[in-house]
């Protein structure tokens, strides 16, 4: 249902992208009550050169690094729980890049820059009004419970008679997640 978009000028490897997904995944889905089938996340690589501004200067050789996630908002969604979510974001960046966070450190205008290429920019948060994704209209803030009990028979059907692993997955997740399998019953 979201879409996490991680927009780099930093070259992360395999291994950073992956535990990023993993990290985003699990935060996700567990935040909102979601089946990680459907928690998007994808890495794009920057503008040219000199085509992002920041404070009316353009930012220069390295566009920042960024997420900019598309998300379902609502009463059942605060601000206040976005902002918990980009911060853990924002250190697990840190954590896999090697974020220099010591001013000690920065004693090189070679140090400062490396921070600077570093350094996670923004976490932005924008809200989706309406979608559909594996097949089916994605549910209402809240609404997650109703939706994934009244979508089972065309997950199963997915799963069974189109023979597909996502949704096999998924249902399997169901069964091994307890808060999922509550909203089924």
């Amino acid at each position: 249902m979201p879409l996490y978009e991680f927009c780099h000028s930093l070259e992360l490897s395999r291994t950073q992208k992956e535990a990023l997904v993993d990290f985003v995944t699990h935060l996700h889905s567990r935040a909102f009550l979601t089946p990680t089938l459907f928690v998007n996340v994808q890495f794009t690589r920057p503008e040219a050169e000199g085509d992002f501004y920041v404070g009316g200067k353009s930012y220069g050789a390295h566009s920042p690094n960024r997420v900019i996630a598309m998300v379902r908002v609502g009463p059942t969604r605060p601000k206040e729980k976005f902002d918990q979510i980009g911060m853990a974001i924002q250190k697990k960046w840190n954590e896999l890049v090697g974020f220099p966070d010591d001013p000690s450190t920065l004693v090189s205008a070679e140090m400062r820059a490396e921070r600077r290429a570093k350094k996670l920019h923004v976490v932005v948060f924008y809200p989706m009004n309406a979608a559909i994704e594996n097949g089916v209209i994605i549910p209402g803030p809240g609404d997650e419970g109703s939706w994934l009990k009244d979508n089972m028979a065309y997950f199963k059907d997915q799963a069974e008679a189109y023979y597909d692993d996502e949704f096999r997955d998924m249902l399997q997740e169901v069964e091994n997640r307890e808060d999922l399998k509550k909203m089924i019953q």
